[in-house]
């Protein structure tokens, strides 16, 4: 056998298959080192322009489902916001109750008004456990922010623009108004000279 019939089977010289896998190789890696900087730049851009991309779609998605989450306890805490104040009331109609259930074997119409006081000033303790007043009325100058006049008499007692009788309470809750109280208000002493 002579060195030419001997040849090395990997040897890319001597194997027609390796040396076109040789040219392969060469052609894959004939790509000059300008191309492959270029395209570097380009992928890693493209790259960084994916992962924005993916981080905006997250941000994105996680405030629609802040502001949904947001909407949905505010509408449960609108749905219930008075449950604490409901509670504190329960006990004023049960109070109520066993007045109108006490009725019948009370001794006297003075204790029945009696227990009826003591749960009407239940319910005003719960009043202004909530920050709620009533408005003061009798006597009082005339404030169209908080009084409701429905009638004018003449008074010699109450001086004029103010209040001579009060009708129904008012109230207001910190410092805005939840009912103006209705009132009388006196035109001052009556003029005897018209007559």
């Amino acid at each position: 056998m002579t060195d030419q019939d001997r040849t090395d089977p990997f040897d890319s010289d001597s194997n027609p298959e390796n040396s076109e896998a040789a040219d392969t190789v060469k052609f894959e890696g004939a790509e000059s080192q300008e191309e492959i900087e270029v395209l570097s730049p380009l992928e890693k851009l493209q790259k960084e322009k994916d992962e924005l991309e993916d981080r905006l779609t997250r941000t994105q998605a996680e405030l629609v489902n802040y502001r949904r989450r947001t909407q949905n306890e505010i509408a449960q805490f609108r749905k219930y916001e008075g449950l604490n104040f409901v509670r504190d009331l329960l006990p004023v109609i049960d109070n109520l109750q066993r007045a109108v259930g006490a009725s019948g074997q009370a001794a006297s119409v003075d204790d029945l008004k009696k227990g009826v006081e003591m749960v009407i000033q239940q319910f005003l303790d719960i009043l202004a456990s909530k920050e709620v007043k009533q408005i003061p009325a009798n006597g009082e100058p005339f404030d169209p922010n908080l009084h409701e006049a429905v009638q004018q008499v003449p008074s010699n007692d109450i001086p004029a623009m103010h209040i001579a009788q009060e009708l129904e309470t008012g109230y207001q809750m910190n410092d805005r108004v939840v009912r103006p109280a209705k009132v009388i208000v006196s035109t001052g002493p009556q003029d005897n000279s018209e007559e």
